[in-house]
C-alpha cells in the first residue's frame, strides 16, 4: 500500500502557491457569474428590440444598423463564452479542493477560495502521461513517485478532462454559431437550431456502405452452391416399362392379335368343332428426337471458377426429362411428338362432374377407374394412380364429419380412405385403401376440358405401357461459333413411346370434379 508523505505536504503547498502567484499575481476569489448573466440578458433584450424595429430606408443607415446588431450578437456570445469558462474553472477548482481535503490539507475554518486557473497535471514536463499509463497498466515502476503517484496523476488528469472537454466543445459551438449568424441576411436575427444543424458538414464514420468503407467488405459468392431451376421430373415416364432403344430404326412395330380363336363344347360325338379364324393388326411407335442447346461465350467457360458447362448440361438434361414426361402424358402424335396417354383411342373414360367436389364423392370415380382396368385387362389389376400435386394435397385436406382427415399418416387408422406415405422424388406420395399407390406428376396439364381448367387423374397398369430411350448424347461444338469465340452445348436423345399397346389398361378421370380447387 502507498503511504502519504505528510512531511512533504507543506513544501508542496508552498510550491503550488508560489507557482500561482508568479502566474496570476496572487489568488483570485471565486468568480461571480451573476453580473455576466445580467449582462447577457441585457444584450439579448437589446438584440430583440433592434431586430423588431424596421430597418432605415437609406442603404448606409441600414448597413450601420446591421453592423450594430452584429456587434451586439458578438458581445453576447463573448459573455456566454466567459460564463461557460468560469463555470468550467469552478468545477475544476472544486475537484482540486476535494482532492486536497482527501490528502489532509483541508481547513474547515478557512473560507472557501477557488483558483481560476492552474497548470494542468501534464503541463509540468517532469511528468509523462504515457509513462504513467504504462506504470498503472503494468503495476510497476519506481520513477516519478512510483505506481501510486502515477495513479493519482491519472485520476487528476481525468478530472481535468471531465471539465475541460465540455468547455472546449461549447467554445467550438459558440464560434460556429457566431459564424452561422454572420451569414444571415441583415435584419433577420439568429439562425434556428435546425438550420445550424443542416449547414455544417457532418462526417460519417466508416461503415459497410459502399463509398464509406463498404468496398473493403466484398460479398461472398458461393457459386458451387448455385440454385438450380426447379422443374417437375419424369414421374409418369418412370412408371412405364422402360427399354433401350434399338439402333438402326426410325419406328418400332409390334404385331397384335385383333380377334382370337375360339374353343367351345363339342355338341356331340363326331360333331362339328368350333373354328374361328385369328386376325391380327399392329401397333406402331415412331422414334422421335428431344434436343436442346445453349450457346455461351468461351470467356465464360475459361474464367468461371466452376465448370460452367456442367451447370448448363445439368439444366438441359433436367428439361429433357420434364419434356419427355410431358410427351408421355399428353403428346399429340403429330409434328414430331410421341402419342401420349391422354390421346390414346379406346382408353377407359370416367367422368366426374361436380361443382363442389369432395373426396368421398371422388371415391366412386377412383374405384370405377381401377375396376375398368381390371375388367379390360381381364382381372390383371391397375398398379398405380397418377395425379397432380394440387389434387393430392386437396385430397389430404378433406375431413370427415368429426374433423378427422380422410387420408391419414402412414399409421393404423379406422375408416380412412388412404394413408399419406413418405413422399420421395418420383416415388409414391401415399396409398389408397383400395390398394393402389398415388404418384404426383406436375406435368399433367391443368388446362383441359371445356373450360380449359380441368386436370386429369390417370389409373393404369403401367407395365403395359412401353417406353424406349436411347443413350443421352452431349456435344460441345466449337467450330460453328468460332468466329465470335462462342461454343454450343447440345443434348439430344431418341425416344419411342407405345401407350396404345393395350388401351384398356388405362383409365382417365375427367370432368368438372377434377378442376383444381383454389389455394392448392
Amino acid at each position: 500500500m502507498n503511504m502519504i508523505d505528510k512531511a512533504g505536504i507543506p513544501a508542496k503547498v508552498a510550491e503550488f502557491m508560489a507557482r500561482n502567484r508568479a502566474k496570476f499575481g496572487g489568488w483570485t476569489m471565486k468568480f461571480d457569474s451573476t453580473a455576466l448573466q445580467t449582462r447577457e440578458a441585457a444584450l439579448t433584450q437589446q438584440i430583440d428590440e433592434a431586430v423588431g424595429q424596421p430597418l432605415p430606408d437609406g442603404a448606409e443607415e441600414a448597413r450601420a444598423e446591421n453592423d450594430r446588431i452584429a456587434g451586439l450578437i458578438e458581445q453576447r456570445e463573448q459573455v456566454r463564452t466567459r460564463i461557460a469558462q468560469g463555470n468550467a474553472e469552478e468545477e475544476r477548482a472544486a475537484a482540486d479542493a476535494a482532492a486536497q481535503r482527501a490528502a489532509g490539507q483541508g481547513n474547515g475554518d478557512r473560507p472557501p477560495v477557488t483558483v481560476l486557473s492552474e497548470p494542468r497535471v501534464y503541463d509540468d514536463t517532469r511528468h509523462s502521461y504515457f509513462l504513467d499509463l504504462v506504470r498503472t497498466s503494468l503495476g510497476r515502476g519506481d520513477g516519478d513517485g512510483g505506481v501510486g503517484a502515477a495513479g493519482e496523476r491519472m485520476r487528476r488528469h481525468q478530472s481535468e478532462l471531465d471539465v475541460e472537454l465540455p468547455a472546449r466543445q461549447q467554445a467550438r459551438d459558440d464560434i460556429a454559431n457566431r459564424q452561422a449568424d454572420s451569414l444571415m441576411a441583415p435584419g433577420r436575427g439568429s439562425i434556428s437550431r435546425r438550420s445550424r444543424d443542416t449547414m455544417f458538414e457532418k462526417r460519417v464514420n466508416p461503415n459497410r456502405t459502399d463509398g464509406q468503407g463498404g468496398n473493403f467488405v466484398p460479398p461472398l459468392w458461393l457459386v458451387d452452391e448455385y440454385v438450380d431451376l426447379a422443374r417437375f421430373g419424369r414421374t409418369t415416364a418412370n412408371l412405364c416399362r422402360t427399354m433401350d432403344l434399338p439402333s438402326g430404326t426410325d419406328s418400332i412395330n409390334l404385331p397384335k392379335i385383333a380377334t382370337g380363336t375360339s374353343a367351345a363344347i363339342q355338341s356331340a360325338d363326331a360333331g362339328a368343332v368350333t373354328s374361328v379364324d385369328l386376325t391380327d393388326t399392329s401397333v406402331n411407335a415412331p422414334v422421335r428426337t428431344i434436343a436442346g442447346q445453349q450457346d455461351i461465350a468461351l470467356q465464360l467457360l475459361d474464367q468461371s471458377p466452376i465448370s460452367f458447362d456442367e451447370v448448363v448440361f445439368a439444366d438441359l438434361i433436367a428439361d429433357y426429362n420434364a419434356s419427355l414426361d410431358l410427351q408421355v402424358v399428353n403428346g399429340s402424335g403429330a409434328a414430331g411428338q410421341v402419342g401420349g396417354i391422354l390421346g390414346v383411342a379406346g382408353i377407359n373414360a370416367v367422368t366426374y362432374t361436380d361443382a363442389t367436389p369432395t373426396l368421398p364423392e371422388l371415391w366412386v370415380p377412383l374405384l370405377q377407374a381401377a375396376s375398368k382396368v381390371a375388367v379390360g385387362r381381364k382381372v390383371a389389376p391397375a398398379t398405380g394412380v397418377v395425379m397432380t400435386p394440387s389434387m393430392w394435397y386437396w385430397a389430404l385436406s378433406q375431413l370427415d364429419t368429426t374433423g378427422r382427415p380422410l387420408i391419414v399418416p402412414n399409421v393404423a387408422a379406422m375408416n380412412s380412405m388412404g394413408d399419406n406415405g413418405l413422399l420421395e422424388s418420383d416415388g409414391p406420395a401415399g396409398m389408397f385403401t383400395y390398394g393402389l399407390p398415388a404418384f404426383l406428376d406436375g406435368n399433367i396439364p391443368s388446362n383441359l376440358g371445356g373450360g380449359t381448367n380441368e386436370t386429369r387423374i390417370i389409373t393404369a397398369r403401367w407395365q403395359d405401357l412401353f417406353l424406349w430411350e436411347g443413350s443421352m448424347r452431349t456435344r460441345v461444338l466449337q467450330e460453328v461459333l468460332s468466329g465470335t469465340l462462342q461454343v454450343r452445348l447440345q443434348v439430344y436423345n431418341y425416344v419411342a413411346f407405345m401407350a396404345n399397346r393395350r388401351p384398356t389398361s388405362i383409365s382417365v378421370i375427367s370432368g368438372t370434379g377434377v378442376i383444381p380447387t383454389a389455394g392448392f
